[in-house]
């Protein structure tokens, strides 16, 4: 039976579908066969993410209606990937939450690993998926707001007596601003850290387009992979190994500035030979400082 793991957040909009579908992505591509779930059920969001919202038929609340339809909900990705979509006509309230759960788990014998994207906020929906998973990535972004959110889901699932989960801080820009890796871990309370993963424009790019899980950028996948690592092994990185790979991945490389025809050059005998084009622009900034002194008297 493989493991049935829910990624939750609390607060909407910090990334729970974008790392569903670049996880599933990453977990398949090492071989392992792989079930995402989207739970939002009202809503649905991870077909769009997948490219597969044309493709959606039925839904796991048809499924678990009539066990007949099971093959017909459930989409195949790629090799190894494969996407069971919520209902948009059904909500949690409106369903039968204890025959979704026994549906999945009975899912899981088929699956090394099911990702089960939960919804935004505290609801029945956050309860089923307490209920139905027994590990956790708790999703959350460099604001306070989405810290706090981190920290109240994690004493959900310590709650529901879950002590397997990590955080995963999501969309991290290089803003002075910013808390730092440690006062986040005190804000949320977290003893691991799952991943850190920066903002990227191709990650918005290929979601907007419906592409993620098939062209997951390599940078991002190799700054999945302590999540990768946990989730395949049960154990976590040390938080600083954590940071010290985020650091080697995004680090900005300087390059060396190159000499142009605007640039003087040092010759032999240390006799500086300048090219047509750097006197003329001397001779312009010369004129324009000229100008500028003019104005001031």
């Amino acid at each position: 039976m493989g493991d049935i793991i829910g990624l939750v957040s609390g607060k909407g909009g910090v990334g729970k579908t974008t790392i569903t579908a670049c996880l599933g992505a990453a977990l398949s591509k090492q071989g392992y066969r792989v079930l995402l779930c989207d739970g939002d059920f009202g809503l649905r969001d991870l077909d769009l993410v997948l490219g597969k919202n044309d493709e959606v038929c039925f839904d796991a609340y048809d499924a678990i209606n009539d066990a007949e339809l099971t093959e017909d909900v459930i989409i195949e990705i790629k090799d190894n990937l494969f996407f069971l979509p919520a209902s948009q006509q059904m909500r949690w309230e409106d369903m039968g939450r204890k025959k979704y759960r026994k549906f999945v788990q009975r899912l899981s014998e088929q699956y090394d690993y099911i990702l089960v994207d939960a919804p935004a906020g505290i609801g029945r929906g956050l309860e089923s998926i307490m209920k139905l998973a027994n590990r956790f990535l708790v999703i959350t972004q460099p604001l306070w707001v989405s810290l706090r959110n981190a920290a109240r889901m994690i004493q959900f699932c310590r709650d529901y007596g879950h002590r397997d989960y990590v955080v995963v801080f999501n969309s991290l820009h290089p803003a002075p601003s910013d808390p730092n890796l440690y006062d986040m871990l005190d804000a949320v309370g977290a003893e691991y850290v799952g991943a850190i993963l920066p903002y990227e424009e191709g990650i918005v790019e290929f979601t907007q387009e419906g592409r993620l899980a098939e062209v997951l950028p390599q940078k991002y996948e190799a700054l999945l992979k302590p999540l990768v690592d946990y989730i395949v092994t049960g154990d976590a990185w040390d938080e600083q190994d954590v940071v010290n790979q985020y650091d080697t991945i995004t680090a900005v490389k300087e390059v060396e500035p190159q000499p142009t025809l605007a640039s003087p050059q040092v010759g032999e005998g240390d006799v500086i030979y300048t090219s047509h084009w750097s006197t003329q622009s001397r001779l312009v900034e010369g004129k324009q400082s000229l100008w500028r002194r003019k104005g001031l008297k």
